[in-house]
């Protein structure tokens, strides 16, 4: 069943836009009302606001996947949050599908458009063409590293190389320590770095 304005894709934009583009505004911004299908529809020739068929060349559409500090993202900074990626998902396949709305339904897009086929998300943004996906790089573990006379330090393991341990501090300076003039336990836990059976050299 295709996707329908009114049942699918109004109650994205009643939570997340009806505060600057509804009845329900102060003040209308552009003119846009989104509570209204009929005033809608009638926008969408002006500034390619909708393109059935091609969510691509749908202005709607790139105001909501642009970066949130730009002139023209939906919704601005600071005034509600931004469209979810199954949200963004949604909107595309309802443009793509024809953007069926008020009882009308405009030509269906490309299979080679399908928004499933082409959009692509991390961290909920969208990655720009000939964007890649970055690799998922883990958090540091700081864990409380002692010496032998009790003092205590917070750091991430780092290395092992010529009896020291390198370990980073959270201000980022890198410091080698002997590994003899560490506690037991934090001699135990450079052991549980490298692994058990790995004798450090």
């Amino acid at each position: 069943m295709a996707l329908d304005y009114k049942r699918d894709i109004m109650p994205i934009f009643k939570e997340k836009c009806f505060d600057c583009h509804s009845s329900e505004a102060k003040k209308v911004k552009g003119g846009l009302r989104l509570d209204d299908e009929e005033g809608f529809l009638r926008r969408f020739s002006k500034n390619d606001v909708v393109v059935p068929g091609d969510w691509d060349a749908s202005y709607l559409f790139v105001t909501l996947v642009m970066d949130r500090h730009e002139k023209g993202a939906m919704p601005p900074q600071g005034k509600g949050e931004p469209l979810t990626e199954k949200e963004i998902m949604d909107v595309a396949q309802w443009i793509h599908e024809g953007a069926k709305i008020a009882g009308q339904k405009g030509e269906k897009g490309d299979q080679e458009m399908l928004p499933e086929k082409i959009l692509k998300f991390q961290n909920g943004r969208l990655l720009k063409e000939g964007q890649h996906p970055m690799p998922i790089v883990p958090e540091p573990v700081w864990d409380e590293w002692t010496n032998a006379q009790g003092r205590k330090i917070t750091a991430r393991f780092l290395w092992v190389k010529s009896n020291k341990v390198g370990l980073e501090l959270k201000n980022g300076k890198k410091v080698d320590y002997p590994i003899e003039q560490l506690s037991k336990q934090s001699q135990e836990l450079i052991k549980k770095y490298l692994g058990a059976e790995m004798k450090m050299q």
